[in-house]
């Protein structure tokens, strides 16, 4: 199963940082990508959303939110084998 950065951002919202308080907006704002029938660029499709709900913070933590999602989709990888 690949890991989508919908489904890691949902479950970051019982962090009380910046990519919890971001991951609180985005449901909220009812922001989430739909999944189209088109490849998409998933990183860019998700900094479009960011910059469209952008408040003082949003962008910072999109982009740690990102990488510790990277980190998290290797480390699975990985785990597979």
């Amino acid at each position: 199963m690949i890991l989508k950065f919908e489904e890691w951002l949902l479950h970051q919202q019982h962090r009380e940082d910046f990519v919890g308080d971001l991951a609180r907006v985005v449901d909220r704002q009812d922001a989430i990508h739909k999944s189209s029938r088109y490849k998409n660029d998933e990183h860019k499709n998700w900094a479009d959303i960011v910059v469209r709900i952008a408040q003082p913070g949003y962008i910072e933590a999109f982009n740690e939110a990102w990488r510790e999602f990277l980190l998290e989709k290797q480390a699975a990888k990985e785990a597979l084998g």
